[in-house]
């Protein structure tokens, strides 16, 4: 990681803040080369806090977590009522330079990590039933070099839990379970691209999902800002393949989502001939990445650019692949993805203010989070 600045942007993309814009106003501030509206009032323009959802994490059977560009960190339970929404168990704060980026829960335990500083992640712990009593237990320090986390995962290898986390500068570093609240550094890998697609040159691993395990290892597939889809050999950090997702894009990757050896993309689309879905499979024998679809998920086409800022799987029990995105233009499309790879959009229905929302999915229950939550039950 030599010869790189790795200190957070004072004016990230040129847009005159020193704080970090959410990616989906980072964009459409490069496009139209302001950052607000005109003024009418004589006011002079100060900083802005952002309370937009950034992640959103199941935790157990009945709670999620959301996380906040403005640093909050807030546990529900979900309402299966029909006229009442999710009911809030816990709210934290977190220091992260760049608000809650990375929730993830440990499988089993009454626990997960969170993004904390660009130099430490937390792991949080419940003390009562219901996520009721919910503080840090610890911190994981690391390298500053590598940044703030961004995604992660909880990988099992043979019995084993090894944490594995995409940071802001381009890197995953593997951590190992030595306890319930003790986890120890592995290894890091550099899954930076040669060539980004975006014109900031932002490597921010903003998505890491879960392949099948073989041969006593285990593996990931990474997202990045930079455009770059890379399988990572879980412990070791060995990279078995790399490939940019679009070599022509002008934007980079938002989230993915893995079931087995398929694999949706979610970016932003600029221009209208830009997808912001694209569908991909994975050989588990060379660690191929193939492209096998795409889809621009769009109401209105004369927007300059529709960010895909989520996407999840919701697999029913007739074994049809069906996904959730959420869309810039506040929308929440569901689709499926046919046995030749292919995709086929269903229908969108406007649900939340624009920019987006993040999204978690349990079982057949859905959390669409943007300012607002909403819950709801899918069709079995």
């Amino acid at each position: 990681m030599a010869g790189r600045d790795h200190s957070a942007p004072e004016d990230e993309g040129g847009l005159g803040r020193r704080a970090p814009l959410p990616m989906v106003l980072r964009s459409r501030a490069a496009l139209s080369g302001e950052v607000v509206s005109a003024q009418a009032l004589p006011l002079q323009t100060l900083g802005s806090t952002f309370t937009m959802a950034q992640e959103a994490s199941w935790l157990d059977a009945d709670h999620f977590a959301v996380g906040r560009w403005d640093g909050s960190l807030s546990i529900f339970n979900f309402n299966d009522s029909p006229t009442g929404g999710p009911r809030i168990a816990m709210a934290v704060n977190s220091p992260a330079e760049e608000g809650v980026q990375m929730i993830t829960p440990v499988p089993g335990t009454s626990s997960f990590f969170s993004s904390n500083d660009d130099r430490s992640i937390a792991l949080w712990y419940s003390g009562a039933p219901g996520w009721a009593k919910v503080s840090p237990v610890t911190t994981l320090g690391y390298d500053p070099a590598y940044g703030v986390a961004n995604s992660g995962a909880v990988v099992q290898v043979d019995g084993r839990s090894w944490l594995v986390v995409g940071h802001a500068n381009g890197c995953v570093t593997v951590w190992s379970a030595a306890g319930p609240v003790s986890w120890s550094f592995v290894t890091v890998a550099d899954v930076r691209s040669a060539h980004p697609v975006n014109p900031w040159g932002l490597a921010n691993v903003r998505a890491v999902g879960v392949l099948p395990a073989a041969a006593g290892f285990g593996f990931v597939l990474t997202g990045s800002e930079d455009g770059n889809l890379t399988v990572v050999r879980i412990p070791d950090g060995r990279i078995m393949s790399a490939a940019a997702y679009n070599p022509s894009a002008t934007r980079g990757i938002n989230s993915l989502a893995v079931c087995g050896d398929s694999v949706l993309v979610a970016n932003c689309a600029v221009g209208p001939s830009d997808c912001n879905l694209w569908a991909f499979r994975v050989d588990p024998q060379s660690w191929g990445i193939s492209n096998t679809a795409k889809a621009n998920l769009v109401v209105d086409p004369a927007q300059p650019q529709v960010f895909n800022f989520d996407v999840v799987w919701a697999a029913r029990d007739d074994g049809q692949m069906t996904f959730f995105c959420s869309t810039e233009e506040g929308a929440l499309w569901m689709g499926e993805m046919t046995a030749d790879g292919g995709l086929e959009i269903q229908g969108h229905e406007i649900i939340t203010a624009k920019l987006g929302s993040a999204l978690c999915r349990q079982d057949a229950r859905l959390a669409v989070v943007g300012y607002d939550l909403r819950q709801f039950r899918m069709p079995s």
